[in-house]
């Protein structure tokens, strides 16, 4: 047999920025390359995941939450899943491949809810809604009938999971929900407790129809093999003047909370069901600090991602994208190669070793590291190695790619003006600095512009607080004993920054933001 060679490195299935849209690519071609290549971030137990003890999976942008999601649900191989989604911007040309995949939901018209909504309701409604348009009358073995009505009053029809959209509307102002069905046509007692809640009409009391329901679940049994589980992927939201960013910051904290409470209810009617929920660490940082009853949840609940390797080992990181190398040579000639970083990179890279520059690159996080791979392909098309020259970023494509990211993280707890004015505070500057540094450079902005937008002894900690939780800048600082050089950032296992030490931006944006 001869040696396996090395394929083009446009036939590396690096993967895509976006988690979802790489399953369904794949799933499309017929590759198995991101199944096969998942690892799980250190310190994360997939056993406690896939038991329930832990259902909330939190971490930054692009540590790997909706690609963890994903796996799960693929592992578990159930018929009773579904993966629900807030993205309203899926490209119209996608949405015919996304439907064929059955299984996922899209929810919309979030715009029609007001601030004053009963969001952990709607939630609770939503969730039990869609737990029972899983189940068929044959899964059921005790309390059918509850069954039949209880799928009748929240409108569970099973066919409208072919829909491309689930649509949520409820009369939030009035927290009422108008019936579709006639009481009549019910079968069990709940039709008199329906009836005596009527306010008007058809018209009841949303969170009265939600305990009815509740309290009626505990009467049905399923049966053993009838294992359910639904997957949210992260509402993803930025702050907005409108009030749109607030409102969006609610309904995810009360999503945690409706989540907690069904799983809770789940498990004191014996019934084999689960609610998971991917979860942005920054938008955890956007909700008040007095939600004491939130973090116990998340801390109980919650597996946080990080990818920072224990002791000495490897980055699992790496482990990720050699594995998708190997699965892409397979794919393609069928053989695959012992050590594809050695067969496929330079040893160097910037006078650092490739392993050491790929990670700091892309800030020690899955998808900053597929940017830089991806920009790199791209120099590199037609080749079967890639050359230091190839991560040299003369185009800038990577350094836009992750100010992008780093500027979406940001839109959680700041408004996009903030957001930029923040961003020039670093552009054409030193890209070392201290806090007092930050400060004049507030003072010399609303000079500039002839408007007080900064407030320096006020904002400067809240902004390096922020920029520092995202990774836009790190520590830098010369250790005591010996005098060396030391960075340290908030994903690799330092989140609480020294105020009194310099800052760094990051390397990756350094040349977009033009700092010296």
């Amino acid at each position: 047999m001869s040696e396996p060679k090395n394929i083009e490195v446009q036939k590396i299935r690096f993967g895509d920025p976006d988690a979802l849209h790489e399953f369904m690519k794949q799933d499309k071609d017929g590759s198995l390359v991101l199944q096969n290549s998942f690892v799980a971030p250190p310190r994360t137990s997939l056993s406690e995941l896939k038991s329930g003890s832990k259902y909330l999976i939190v971490g930054p942008k692009g540590s790997g939450k909706t690609t963890l999601l994903l796996y799960l649900m693929r592992d578990e191989k159930s018929e009773y899943s579904r993966l629900i989604l807030f993205k309203s911007n899926i490209r119209s040309e996608d949405r015919n491949n996304l439907d064929k995949l059955a299984k996922m939901i899209f929810v919309q018209d979030l715009d029609s809810y007001r601030m004053d909504t009963n969001y952990r309701t709607i939630w609770e409604w939503y969730l039990l809604k869609n737990f029972l348009r899983l189940l068929s009358d044959s899964d059921v073995i005790e309390g059918k009938s509850l069954f039949r009505d209880m799928a009748l009053l929240l409108e569970a029809d099973k066919s409208k999971f072919s829909a491309l959209f689930d649509s949520i509307k409820i009369d939030g102002a009035k927290g009422n929900i108008t019936l579709k069905v006639d009481t009549g046509i019910l079968q069990t007692e709940i039709a008199a407790e329906i009836n005596a809640r009527k306010v008007a009409g058809n018209e009841i009391p949303l969170l009265d129809l939600v305990r009815l329901v509740q309290g009626a679940l505990h009467k049905v049994k399923l049966k053993e093999s009838v294992k359910c589980r639904l997957y949210f992927d992260e509402l993803e939201f930025s702050l907005e003047k409108d009030g749109a960013g607030d409102r969006d910051r609610r309904m995810v904290r009360d999503l945690i909370f409706s989540i907690y409470s069904t799983n809770l209810l789940f498990q004191q009617c014996g019934i084999n069901a689960l609610c998971y929920a991917a979860i942005r660490s920054e938008v955890l940082h956007s909700f008040p600090s007095s939600s004491q009853e939130l973090g116990k949840i998340t801390k109980a609940f919650g597996t946080n991602l990080s990818w920072e390797p224990q002791n000495d080992q490897q980055s699992a990181i790496l482990d990720i994208f050699q594995n998708k190398i190997n699965q892409s040579e397979i794919e393609e000639t069928g053989h695959y190669q012992l050590d594809p970083l050695i067969e496929y990179f330079p040893s160097e890279v910037g006078g650092k070793a490739f392993s050491k520059y790929i990670l700091d690159q892309g800030g020690h996080r899955p998808r900053g590291v597929l940017l830089c791979l991806l920009a790199a392909a791209e120099r590199a098309w037609g080749a079967t190695k890639f050359e230091a020259r190839h991560f040299e970023d003369d185009d800038n494509i990577f350094g836009i790619a992750m100010l992008d990211e780093f500027k979406e993280e940001l839109s959680a707890t700041m408004f996009e003006e903030e957001v930029e004015a923040a961003l020039s505070l670093l552009r054409g500057k030193n890209s070392f600095f201290s806090v007092s540094d930050l400060r004049s450079r507030m003072s010399e902005f609303n000079t500039a512009i002839r408007k007080q937008v900064f407030y320096p002894e006020k904002d400067a900690t809240r902004i390096i607080n922020a920029l520092y939780r995202v990774g836009i800048v790190g520590n830098a600082y010369f250790t005591e004993e010996g005098n060396l050089p030391r960075q340290t950032w908030a994903n690799r296992g330092y989140p609480t920054l020294l105020i009194d030490k310099n800052f760094v931006v990051h390397l990756s944006i350094q040349k977009v933001l033009q700092t010296n």
